[in-house]
């Protein structure tokens, strides 16, 4: 099992200007700027599923491309997760 996300507390809202050291995670109308960095979408996921309340069908998208779960993100990427046409949610 993977260690929590310690930087997830270190989190705040999206700002216009964001800054490159931190990744946005976007779920909807949702979205933050986190430090999560060197994390895989599957743990990122897992940390704010309860915060940005990420449905479990989810498809996690990095800068507009559809990745796996054990994809490792990068400091200045987009992480958005959006739900499938037509699913209810």
């Amino acid at each position: 099992m993977t260690e929590p996300l310690k930087q997830a507390q270190r989190v705040r809202p999206a700002s216009p200007t964001g800054t490159q050291e931190t990744v946005r995670v976007i779920y909807g109308v949702h979205s933050l700027d986190a430090n999560v960095a060197g994390r895989t979408v599957g743990e990122i996921r897992a940390a704010l599923r309860q915060a940005l309340n990420i449905g479990p069908q989810a498809v996690a998208v990095v800068d507009g491309q559809e990745v796996k779960e054990g994809f490792v993100l990068q400091t200045g990427e987009i992480l958005e997760f959006v739900r499938l046409a037509g699913e209810k949610g």
